[in-house]
């Protein structure tokens, strides 16, 4: 390599040596302007100041309706079943009263004429002797014979006044059989179910032209005037409702309203849910109809706290724990809590005129500086 070649890198490489410290040199010389210290910035909240008096608050809560009666219809005897005065399906309903099945009862019917008819003979071939042995009982057991109709359920026995009497009629199979008929009578009432209230049919086991057996299940039925709203209420609120208290119940929309009354509590928490139900009566009218299964919303009213103080739910964190302002700082404070209602808790435990943060914080601790709205 030239001298010359050596001279021009060596002098590049200078000027870029130069240049850099230089630039070193000269932003040394430069003051930094003074950092300024950081303003505190204080957050505001809403406050209320702590405030106790005596109050008369509710619970509101959401219950489903049920038959205050559902019964299940069962066979006691074997036969077809046929339709009575209703059509026996589901949704189908009846009055009071109405037969809603019979089981065929041609056989039973004869078998009940056929008895009743050995029994008059007998009762008839035994009345002359009986005039003979115990005269004064003739015409007493005479108007029994002329009652008794094979179509109709047997009439009442003449009282037998003494033990000659009685041991009479024993012998000559009188009471024996006469007990058999009734208790015959009695079966046959089984062939015919009538309904023992106004309601609906729910369920169908057994349709007609089905044989049913002893045992057989043929149905469900429900009252449907005399209904009740099973109400699951959380163990804090359950112990403000008493047996006998007024309800109030309506709809979603509040149009449809029914006066209700506690019938029954529950002794006993669901495990699932953590509640006890509470039972209310009501009664379905034609202008306000209620159906099983809907829900419906029941406000149990009149319950009174006494020295307490409100405040939103969402105020409240750590299950009891709230906010104070003190001294322009957030304090931490234990509060006893008194009821919940759906948006508000009502409280005591803290002291009068402090001032409890209304309002739910985010990301807030405690000593941070904060001004009041």
């Amino acid at each position: 390599m030239d001298n010359r070649k050596v001279i021009i890198i060596v002098s590049g490489i200078s000027i870029v040596l130069f240049s850099f410290f230089s630039m070193q040199w000269l932003s040394g010389m430069k003051k930094m302007p003074p950092r300024k210290p950081a303003k505190e910035v204080a957050r505001y909240v809403k406050t209320e100041k702590v405030e106790y008096k005596n109050v008369v608050t509710e619970v509101e809560i959401m219950g489903r309706v049920t038959s205050k009666t559902e019964v299940s219809l069962i066979a006691e005897v074997r036969g077809e079943i046929m339709n009575g005065d209703i059509s026996f399906k589901v949704g189908e309903s009846f009055n009071k009263g109405d037969l809603l099945v019979k089981i065929d009862d041609e056989i039973e019917f004869y078998n009940m004429k056929s008895r009743k008819s050995s029994f008059l003979n007998s009762v008839a071939g035994m009345l002359p002797d009986l005039k003979v042995s115990l005269p004064d009982n003739y015409e007493e057991w005479n108007s029994f014979m002329e009652s008794i109709d094979i179509d109709n359920d047997l009439p009442d026995l003449p009282e037998l006044s003494s033990t000659q009497e009685r041991v009479y009629m024993a012998s000559r199979n009188i009471l024996t059989n006469y007990y058999t008929i009734k208790s015959a009578e009695a079966n046959f009432d089984s062939y015919h179910i009538y309904a023992p209230f106004s309601g609906t049919i729910t369920e169908v086991s057994l349709e007609e032209g089905a044989i049913a057996n002893p045992g057989s299940k043929l149905g469900k039925i429900i009252n449907t005037k005399k209904l009740e709203l099973e109400v699951p209420v959380e163990i804090g609120s359950a112990k403000w409702l008493k047996v006998g208290q007024n309800v109030k119940v309506h709809d979603s929309k509040k149009t449809s309203v029914w006066n209700g009354i506690i019938v029954r509590k529950s002794q006993n928490v669901n495990p699932a849910t953590q509640s006890i139900n509470v039972y209310v009566s009501l009664n379905s009218t034609n202008k306000n109809p209620l159906y099983k299964g809907e829900y419906l919303e029941a406000n149990f009213g009149g319950i009174q706290l006494f020295n307490v103080m409100e405040i939103p739910r969402k105020a409240v964190f750590n299950h009891n724990e709230v906010f104070i302002v003190k001294d322009g700082l957030l304090a931490k404070r234990e509060i006893l809590i008194e009821k919940i209602n759906k948006d508000i808790i009502y409280f005591s435990g803290l002291q009068n005129g402090d001032y409890i943060v209304a309002q739910p914080l985010i990301n807030a601790s405690e000593n941070t500086k904060v001004e009041i709205l």
